[in-house]
């Protein structure tokens, strides 16, 4: 019975309890889901801007591959990235080891 009475004495304050309660923890979009959201948002727009700059490079290797019609740019890229060589060529790799032993 205190309850009910205590509630019966502030029923705005009991009305705001709720209310907050609905609000911040109950309901389908709360406080919760609300940071865990923007946390998700924020890495999305990290994303974003590391997929523009990968553009922008991809866009520069393909205006000097395409721009000036040197196939030794084409070359380059082949041989840097893919390890790719001539039929004729013989190909030595050199491997540096710590000899601190």
């Amino acid at each position: 019975m205190p309850v009910i009475n205590w509630v019966r004495n502030h029923k705005y304050i009991f009305v705001t309890i709720v209310f907050l309660a609905i609000v911040l923890v109950i309901d389908d979009n709360n406080m919760f889901k609300h940071i865990k959201n923007q946390r998700a948002i924020s890495e999305l727009e990290d994303e974003i801007a590391q997929m523009k700059r990968d553009s922008v490079d991809i866009m520069m290797k393909q205006a000097e591959l395409e721009g000036n019609g040197d196939i030794g740019a084409v070359e380059k890229l082949a041989r840097d990235k893919y390890g790719m060589h001539k039929d004729n060529e013989e190909v030595f790799v050199i491997v540096e080891t710590d000899e601190d032993n």
